[in-house]
């Protein structure tokens, strides 16, 4: 058995806790983690990836880091409304924070997770993604996106 690392916990931490509170409202939601496979799945979905990540020296001369990282929340709908309601939704779930979870595998499958604290989120910008195309020239799931990118931290110094 392995374990995730932080960065997948993350992931992982965000896709469970967005889909349980998804479904606790709504019925048709997909979220995902590979942005390749969202345009294979019916509308609406969110897909969920870590992308840029600072590693701040917790003290000057030290090696031990405090992880800041920049999770991207890529909304697709199938209507401008929609698309609104599920970013603004997502938006009052999270700005409390997110429990953190490190997860067990094996072979690729989650055997067990264990809590382990909550992802402080300090900033989510919220952005809406225009192709400055007609939307009836994009792909019906690039007419209605959104962006919400969010910089978390657990507040744990990293040895």
């Amino acid at each position: 058995m392995n374990t995730y690392n932080l960065s997948r916990n993350f992931e992982a931490s965000i896709i469970q806790y967005l889909e349980t509170e998804l479904t606790s409202s709504w019925s048709n939601i997909v979220v995902e983690k590979s942005f390749a496979r969202v345009y294979d799945l019916t509308l609406p979905v969110v897909c969920i990836r870590c992308g840029v990540t600072d590693h701040v020296k917790a003290e000057i001369g030290e090696d031990a880091t405090i992880r800041n990282a920049e999770i991207m929340i890529d909304i697709f709908a199938t209507s401008d409304g929609q698309k609104l309601d599920i970013k603004d939704f997502i938006v009052d779930k999270i700005k409390a924070g997110i429990p953190y979870y490190e997860y067990t595998i094996n072979n690729g499958t989650i055997q067990d997770k264990t809590l382990n604290g909550r992802m402080r989120v300090t900033d989510i910008g919220d952005a809406p993604i225009n192709f400055d195309s007609p939307k009836d020239d994009l792909d019906k799931h690039d007419r209605y996106r959104h962006l919400l990118t969010l910089n978390i931290s657990l507040g744990k110094v990293e040895e």
